[in-house]
């Protein structure tokens, strides 16, 4: 999975650092946005292979990134990590909408992220 880029899109600077410390590490070439506009920008940019992405954002949400993903990138597979909790309601909606994966925030294993993050990539081939 060395060289696969993901765009990271989360509000909370200490997730994302995180998130870029640890898949840096592994050979992943990782870009970092703070607001769902920004973040956007990224990924028409970059043209990712996977994207993780908060749902609630300022700006552009996590709803309205993924429907822009689908439509503009359909290979990109998006990986949604929310603190967001409503009983399973919006996780299921997302998967719907075409989200690869849900994470619930705090990320318990980033191994686990790991992992689908590698599937999310096999399956962009």
């Amino acid at each position: 999975m060395a060289g696969a880029k993901i765009v990271a899109i989360d509000d909370e600077i200490e997730f994302t650092k995180t998130i870029d410390q640890f898949f840096s590490t592994r050979g992943y070439e990782v870009h970092v946005a703070m607001t769902g506009t920004s973040g956007i920008e990224l990924v028409d940019y970059h043209k990712p292979d996977v994207v993780l992405v908060d749902l609630k954002l300022p700006g552009v949400d996590g709803d309205e990134i993924l429907k822009h993903i689908r439509r503009s990138h359909p290979k990109t597979k998006v990986i949604i990590i929310t603190a967001y909790n409503d009983g399973g309601k919006t996780r299921d909606r997302l998967m719907t909408l075409g989200a690869f994966a849900h994470f619930d925030k705090p990320v318990s294993s980033l191994r686990d992220l790991a992992d689908a993050v590698k599937q999310a990539v096999a399956a962009t081939n």
